[in-house]
C-alpha cells in the first residue's frame, strides 16, 4: 500500500509538473529565462530578504560565533553524509550507474570510518563527492523547467526545481525512518532540520552579502546567477522520434 504522504506528493508534483509542460511548447525548451511571475516574484523576494536577514542570517551568525571553522566543517560533513542515499538514488534514475555505487560507498565508508560522516575519508578510497538531485534527474529525462518562480523561505526555483526540492526532502534518510512515529520523528527531524538549515545558511550567508553589495538590482542579479547554475542540467535521454524510411530502388523495379 501507497503512503498517504507518497500519495500526496504524486499530486503535488502532477500538478507542478503540469504547470511546466503547460508554459512550454515543444517536448523540451528552457524557456524559464523568461518571467511572466516577476511582479509576484519580487514580493517574494522581499519577503525573502527579511527573512533571511531579520531570522535565517542573526542564527548563523549567533551559530558561527560559538562555534569553531572545524566544527562547522564536521556539521557540514555529517549533513552532507545523510544526503549520499538521495545522490544515489538520482544517480541511478539517471541510469549512472557506477556514479550511484560510488555514492553508497562514500555512504558506508564515511558513516563508519568517518564517525557517523562527521569526516570525510571515503576521498581516500578514490570515492570523490559527486552530488546531484531530483531536479538534475527531471531535467536529464528533458522534464521542461517551466517559468522562473521566488518560493518563499527557499529563494530561487522553478516548478521542476520544485518538484526536485519536495522529492529530495521526503526521500531523506532521517525523514523516511521516523516518518511513521510521530514521537520520535518530532525529537530527531525537526533538532536535524535546524542543525541543517542553520549550517547552509552560515555557509551562503557571506556568497549572499557579497551579491548584494555588488549588485544594482539584487532581485535581477540573482535570478540571472540561478539561471545560468541551471544550464548545467542537461536534457540526455530525449524520446527518439520516429522516421519513416522509404526505399526508391528505381533500378531494381526498372529490371
Amino acid at each position: 500500500m501507497i503512503s498517504p504522504i507518497f500519495k500526496k506528493l504524486f499530486a503535488v508534483s502532477a500538478i507542478v509538473l503540469t504547470s511546466a509542460c503547460a508554459a512550454t511548447s515543444s517536448a523540451y525548451r528552457s524557456d524559464a529565462d523568461s518571467d511572466p511571475y516577476e511582479s509576484f516574484n519580487r514580493k517574494v523576494f522581499a519577503f525573502n530578504e527579511g527573512f533571511y536577514e531579520n531570522i535565517m542570517f542573526p542564527i548563523a551568525r549567533g551559530y558561527r560565533k560559538i562555534t569553531t571553522p572545524s566544527i562547522r566543517e564536521r556539521v557540514r560533513n555529517f549533513v552532507s553524509n545523510v544526503q549520499e542515499p538521495i545522490t544515489a538514488l538520482n544517480h541511478l534514475l539517471q541510469l549512472e550507474f557506477t556514479k550511484s555505487a560510488k555514492s553508497v560507498g562514500r555512504f558506508a565508508i564515511n558513516s563508519t570510518m568517518g564517525l557517523g560522516g562527521t569526516f570525510d575519508v571515503a576521498p581516500g578510497w578514490s570515492l570523490e563527492k559527486d552530488s546531484t538531485s531530483f531536479n538534475q534527474t527531471l531535467a536529464s529525462w528533458c522534464v521542461p523547467q517551466g517559468p522562473y518562480l521566488v518560493i518563499p523561505f527557499i529563494g530561487a526555483s522553478s516548478p521542476r526545481s520544485l518538484v526536485g526540492t519536495i522529492v529530495d526532502s521526503v526521500t531523506d534518510p532521517i525523514f523516511l525512518a521516523t516518518y511513521n512515529d510521530a514521537n520520535i520523528r518530532d525529537k530527531i527531524t525537526y533538532p536535524y532540520a535546524a542543525v541543517k538549515y542553520t549550517s547552509v545558511a552560515e555557509s551562503y550567508m557571506d556568497w549572499y552579502n557579497d551579491f548584494k553589495r555588488n549588485s544594482v538590482d539584487f532581485y535581477s542579479t540573482m535570478r540571472s546567477a540561478y539561471l545560468q547554475n541551471q544550464q548545467k542540467n542537461k536534457c540526455r535521454f530525449a524520446p527518439q522520434e520516429e522516421t519513416q524510411t522509404y526505399d526508391f530502388d528505381f533500378d531494381e523495379e526498372m529490371e
